[in-house]
């Protein structure tokens, strides 16, 4: 994916829908595996969240704002604001506790 309108498609939508994003490095394996459990999980909410992996060296001025220092790093947004922040590569299990705990959405399972 090409860099995107981080206001628009992320922040915006997030009112309507949880956005997690994953900033991520080409040659980083952890960050790999994390986007494509983030893949799965989305799928498996079919619509109760977005998803979106980025390259962390295409959103210079996202580092600094939210101290982002390693990679993968995975962030939620709802209602335009950053709800909470992963450092490292986590399981399906515990990615969806980890939206149902910060989301005033539905519970997703």
């Amino acid at each position: 994916m090409g860099k995107i309108d981080f206001k628009h498609l992320i922040l915006d939508k997030s009112f309507t829908v949880p956005v997690i994003i994953e900033f991520s490095a080409p040659s980083c394996g952890p960050c790999l595996w994390m986007e494509n459990t983030l893949k799965e999980v989305t799928r498996e909410l079919d619509g109760k969240v977005v998803f979106f992996s980025l390259l962390i060296e295409d959103y210079p001025t996202q580092k600094v704002k939210y101290n982002i220092k390693s990679n993968p790093t995975t962030l939620l947004f709802i209602k335009g604001e950053l709800k909470s922040q992963l450092k490292g590569a986590f399981t399906k299990m515990i990615i969806k506790q980890w939206i149902n705990d910060h989301s005033a959405f539905p519970h997703v399972d």
